[in-house]
């Protein structure tokens, strides 16, 4: 019992042993546990910030590989051009994670923030991307990825583009709202309230300012009555400050030194000739001084009437200079002097050999002078006025003229009775720039107004012009290629051929403004339509929107593939202009087109083409690469040289010109009137030529040569739109074809430019006499080869990217089109209209207008009374035919032929072509507004 005892006691104390060891293990055990999921989140939060941060790498193409591609491709392909904030989203909450042991937790305005971002990439999409684009693998990156092209697909089928767009904008101002709490009707009231108080201060400072001007106006007015008043030269303080005051001063200081010279001279002369007298007097008989009649009392009274003559005449010579230099310089006043008033004249004066001598009448504002050729003191004493050319010049006009400063006239005089003698230096003094002379006014007089035909016409006075400055134009911003991008599309380009068991490398790269192109030299064997049929593989291995490949370069042993860069540079006008190659262009009509793929700027002469077509889609830079051959022009030619007819179908794009002195005739934009101006361009054509046969020459260059004085200017015809042209004025077609197989000798020259470049617009004969061309970016590579002949402009890029094929060429040049602003060419245009006005050819302008007046008043009796439900039956079948017609209306086959025909000829359908039904060229609005109406 007792050791029974002992082992119920020893047992609980084992068992109590073993219950103390397990608790502390199970302490141990639990605190291994809580740490290691902390350990865990810590290496999820930096393995999250990894993620995030690869993504980052690669989205800034710091480092490539196929991991760091496919973890940016998510974000970048996903979200787009938004990409960038999941990306950091991401690599924040890592950063919670690893700090603050906090995840992702959803809170309403975390998810408000995220629907506003899920609406802005969606919004990026609705604008960047047309219809159908919105998931192109190609542009997904650069508008807003997967998820905003899902959603804009969804909003534009279900509200249309316009829709989608303004639901979009809607809702993500709805969502900010709600998220900052702004209350919409608070900000209104507001607004309303900072508005009304706008515009009181608005209209307070109105009514100042309008007072300020009443008082400015009353001031102007009482200005404006004070000078009408009569003038006053003794109260008037500017008079004694004129340059004309200090003239006037100079030539009385040197007419005093002449009077006394004079004065002197002649009491030289009166004293030799009293001695003479005396000495003939003593030795005369008494019949002799019978026969003179004279006494020696009659004598004495004759020498002193001499003397006073003479005195008398010094004064009075003082006085007509101050009169007569006085009258160029002041304002007459016709209440204040008499234009008849007359200087008096000493009664022992007149009649002094007035028999003999032509009288000259010179009028002058407000003093009327007579002058005697031969007076007492003849002109040829002036030598030390003026010199004696000047002098003799006066003294030769003044016989024969009458000026009248106040009208101009200048008219011959008649024999007067009375005269003053004046000195030639009233007209001519020692500062002869300050004072006219009469020679000069009579030149100012005959160039005031020219007579033609008997009616008179006010004569054109031609100023020398001024070529614009380049500085008014912009300078363009270079940005170079970087190494980095050419060392990675080399590589790309040689191990894409590799992989497709082409050999060769890239031996040069040549950087343009737009595109590099990079040398491919293939191996030995290598067929090279191998590297042309890789074309798309290579534009998806460089990620380009397009490539284009030239096998091979003119020249050269290589085969170029051009790629896009990534960063374009504009060229501007100004760049191209300030080149040596435009400076010294000498001859013809140079203009800029812009910079090759080497980056040299391209300069061409428009008269060594002879005519130029320009062609391409709209939007892809036609406008403008019209508006950089006229400024080009206007840089460069003057009036004279090369003058302008533009037509302009769209009446927006080229009308900006109208009033510049290049034009020929104004602007045309009636389709009408440019049928007439061709027609005369045709006639002028002929013209020149008979004129040029009948000089013994071959082209206008010769003849200009041989007759400097009649030199004939060049001519250049621009159309922007050759299609719309064609199709209302058919006519116009025999007339481009006869100017652009003949005009290049007789100096005339065309620019046809069109945006639908088919083979009824552009057609065999234009192609043929027109070799030069410049094709823009266009849809197809059927339009491509209507313009080019070749295929490649399908592939250009648009924006001023262009195909040049001059003359003579065996491939076209890629040229980056130079790049004009619309301001600087409404700064170009007003400069160059302020260096004269348009001389306008009248015969041109009647031509047209007679024409358009005769083709609107054509008699519409003539059309059959069927012709308009014929026309209506045609556009709601959609075909043309004589057949269907007779079925129709139950007509014979001549009228229902008759109507066809007219239809024809109104351009509402088009020509037969073989079995195909005839081509609808209008729609029935067009047809029953041009023709119904």
């Amino acid at each position: 019992m007792a050791e029974q005892k002992e082992r119920a006691k020893a047992a609980p104390r084992k068992t109590t042993t073993k219950r103390k060891t397990t608790t502390s293990s199970r302490t141990v055990k639990k605190d291994k546990t809580d740490k290691a999921p902390k350990i865990r989140k810590e290496v999820r939060g930096l393995f999250t910030m990894l993620f995030a941060l690869v993504a980052l790498l690669g989205m800034f193409n710091i480092t490539s590989g196929t991991v760091v591609d496919i973890i940016a491709g998510i974000f970048k392909y996903g979200f787009g051009l938004g990409g960038l904030i999941p990306c950091l989203y991401v690599g924040y909450i890592g950063w919670r994670i690893l700090y603050a042991d906090k995840g992702f937790s959803i809170t309403r305005r975390g998810f408000l923030l995220t629907l506003v971002y899920v609406f802005a990439i969606t919004f990026v999409t609705l604008v960047s991307a047309g219809n159908g684009e919105e998931l192109m693998t190609t542009k997904v990156a650069t508008q807003g990825g997967v998820v905003g092209g899902l959603i804009a697909t969804l909003l534009r089928s279900l509200l249309g583009n316009v829709g989608a767009i303004i639901f979009t904008v809607v809702v993500v101002l709805g969502l900010i709202l709600l998220i900052y709490q702004i209350s919409l009707r608070t900000g209104l009231h507001k607004a309303k309230a900072k508005t009304d108080i706008g515009l009181e201060k608005a209209r307070v400072i109105t009514e100042e300012t309008v007072q300020h001007a009443k008082e400015r106006y009353a001031d102007w007015k009482e200005e404006q009555a004070e000078k009408r008043r009569i003038y006053n030269q003794e109260k008037d303080t500017r008079f004694s400050k004129s340059a004309a005051a200090e003239t006037i001063s100079q030539a009385a200081q040197v007419s005093a030194e002449a009077r006394a010279e004079a004065a002197r001279i002649a009491e030289e002369e009166r004293m030799k000739a009293q001695n003479q007298a005396e000495a003939s007097h003593s030795a005369a008989t008494p019949d002799e001084s019978s026969s003179l009649g004279l006494t020696k009392a009659q004598a004495a009274q004759i020498d002193a009437a001499q003397a006073e003559a003479a005195e008398f005449y010094a004064g009075t010579t003082a006085n007509e200079t101050d009169t007569a230099a006085a009258s160029h310089y002041t304002e007459p006043q016709t209440d204040e002097f008499d234009d008849e008033d007359e200087l008096e004249v000493p009664p022992f004066l007149r009649g002094r050999g007035a028999g003999t001598t032509p009288i000259t009448t010179i009028t002058s504002g407000a003093v009327s002078t007579t002058v005697a050729a031969d007076t007492a003191m003849p002109v040829a004493d002036t030598a030390g006025l003026a010199d004696d050319t000047a002098a003799e010049e006066i003294s030769n006009v003044a016989e024969d003229t009458v000026v009248d400063a106040d009208t101009g006239d200048v008219n011959s005089t008649e024999p007067a009775q009375e005269a003053v003698p004046v000195a030639a230096s009233t007209m001519a003094t020692s500062n002869m720039q300050s004072v006219p002379t009469i020679k000069g006014t009579e030149e100012d007089t005959a160039a005031v107004a020219v007579t033609v035909d008997g009616k008179p016409k006010p004569r054109r006075i031609e100023l020398p012009y001024r070529f614009p400055p380049l500085t008014m134009l912009a300078k363009g911003q270079t940005n170079p290629v970087t190494s980095q991008e050419v060392t990675h599309n080399v590589t790309v380009l040689e191990e894409t051929l590799k992989s497709f068991g082409v050999s060769a490398h890239v031996v040069n790269a040549t950087q343009g403004p737009t595109v590099t192109r990079y040398e491919l030299e293939p191996a030995p064997g290598t067929k090279v339509s191998k590297i042309l049929n890789l074309s798309d593989d290579l534009k998806m291995a460089l990620a380009a929107i397009d490539i284009r490949i030239e096998a091979p370069i003119p020249g050269k042993s290589a085969v170029g593939i051009e790629v896009p860069n990534k960063h374009t540079s504009a060229v501007h006008l100004r760049d191209v202009l300030e080149t040596e190659k435009f400076r010294k262009a000498s001859g013809g009509i140079p203009v800029g087109l812009g910079k090759d793929i080497a980056g040299e700027a391209v300069i061409t002469d428009l008269a060594k083409m002879p005519h130029l077509l320009v062609a391409g889609s709209t939007g892809s830079g036609k406008s403008v690469c019209v508006n950089t051959l006229i400024s080009s022009i206007l840089f460069s030619r003057k009036p004279n040289e090369v003058q302008l007819i533009l037509v302009d179908p769209k009446m927006v794009e080229l009308s900006i010109y109208n009033g510049i002195p290049h034009l020929k005739v104004p602007v045309v934009t009636d389709m009408k009137k440019a049928a007439a101006v061709l027609r005369w361009a045709v006639r002028e054509m002929e013209a020149r030529y008979l004129t040029m046969a009948t000089s013994g020459v071959r082209n206008i260059s010769g003849y200009n040569e041989q007759h400097p004085e009649s030199a004939m200017p060049l001519i250049l015809i621009i159309i922007d739109e050759l299609a719309d042209l064609m199709l209302v004025a058919p006519d116009v077609e025999e007339s481009i074809n006869r100017l652009a197989a003949k005009a290049r000798a007789a100096g005339i020259h065309m620019v046809l430019a069109t945006q639908r470049p088919s083979v009824n617009v552009i057609t065999g004969t234009i192609k043929a006499n027109v070799p030069s061309r410049i094709s823009f970016a266009v849809a197809t590579q059927i339009d491509s080869r209507t313009i080019l002949d070749m295929a490649g402009a399908e592939k250009l890029l648009g924006k001023g990217d262009m195909l040049f094929n001059p003359i003579g060429a065996s491939k076209p040049i890629r040229i980056q089109g130079a790049f004009i602003s619309d301001e600087e060419v409404e700064e170009l245009v007003a400069f160059v209209k302020q260096q004269g006005r348009p001389d306008y050819d009248e015969s041109i302008t009647e031509e047209a207008e007679q024409s358009a007046e005769e083709e609107s008043s054509a008699p519409a009796e003539e059309r059959d009374e069927l012709l308009e439900r014929a026309v209506e039956r045609v556009m709601s079948e959609g075909q043309a035919s004589t057949s269907m017609l007779q079925r129709r209306f139950r007509i014979g086959y001549s009228r229902a032929a008759r109507l066809v025909d007219t239809m024809e000829e109104m351009k509402i359908i088009g020509p037969a072509n073989g079995s195909k039904p005839r081509d609808i060229l209008m729609t029935p609005e067009e047809a029953k507004a041009r023709y119904f109406s």
